[in-house]
């Protein structure tokens, strides 16, 4: 069976920005690794503390872009239980296994851009529309893009049964392509992958651009989701503009 690509865990955040949150969960942290020179394998690692055990985790992802599904033996994941177990052990440990595959694609050499970062300590930013540039120049905006993100009711699997809140699945829109107005329908997700299927919530929290010497731009947008435990987890979301 495929997995779909809506990969999870990104952006260092703490839940203080955001309006009714508690600060019972936790939000991962992520580290972009890169893209392939063809801009078709993205991959990142994501790591944490889980709240509650305090056992530290890491998780790399690899992304076909194209078919959006996680590369076949991917992600790599990673958790501690140990006396001795860290955070950067975990990491360590998780990049040590995902380095075959980084190595494979040459991801360290095509970083690509964070063009857009959203997270919930960004006080009074919006929560579901982000705009940004491609290019990093100073002065005005050249050629913007504005993704819009939606909410919509979906089928709560078994595993979410005790979820109090209605679950929920997402639809993204890009609707200004190159400071034009635009409708294009990005992504609509009535089934999210099994780790975000309880999810009660999405924010849409950054963007990835690379540019490909031949071919064009490849748009990662970042969608942070919680579950009903108001832990933070992210889906990155290949969008072709």
């Amino acid at each position: 069976m495929k997995k779909q690509l809506f990969i999870g865990g990104l952006l260092a955040a703490a839940l203080a920005g955001l309006p009714g949150v508690s600060l019972a969960g936790d939000i991962a942290s992520i580290q972009p690794i890169g893209f392939s020179a063809d801009g078709k394998v993205f991959a990142f690692q994501e790591f944490g503390i889980k709240e509650g055990s305090n056992v530290p985790y890491s998780n790399t992802y690899f992304i076909d872009t194209d078919k959006g599904q996680y590369l076949e033996g991917t992600p790599f994941r990673t958790e501690l239980t140990d006396k001795d177990a860290n955070l950067s052990k975990a990491r360590r440990q998780n990049l040590t296994a995902a380095r075959g595959q980084m190595d494979k694609y040459d991801l360290l050499t095509n970083p690509g851009l964070i063009a857009a970062f959203n997270p919930p300590t960004e006080l009074g930013s919006p929560a579901k529309t982000l705009r940004y540039t491609t290019l990093a120049t100073d002065g005005p905006p050249k050629s913007p893009y504005t993704l819009s993100l939606g909410e919509l009711p979906i089928a709560a699997p078994t595993d979410c049964a005790a979820v109090a809140k209605r679950v929920l699945g997402f639809s993204l829109q890009m609707i200004e392509k190159e400071g034009v107005p635009n409708r294009q329908a990005a992504r609509q997700v009535q089934t999210v992958p099994t780790e975000r299927a309880c999810s009660v919530e999405y924010r849409i929290g950054g963007a990835v651009v690379y540019q490909p010497e031949a071919g064009n731009q490849v748009h990662i947008a970042l969608v942070l989701a919680f579950d009903a435990q108001r832990n933070g987890r992210w889906i990155a979301v290949p969008v072709h503009p």
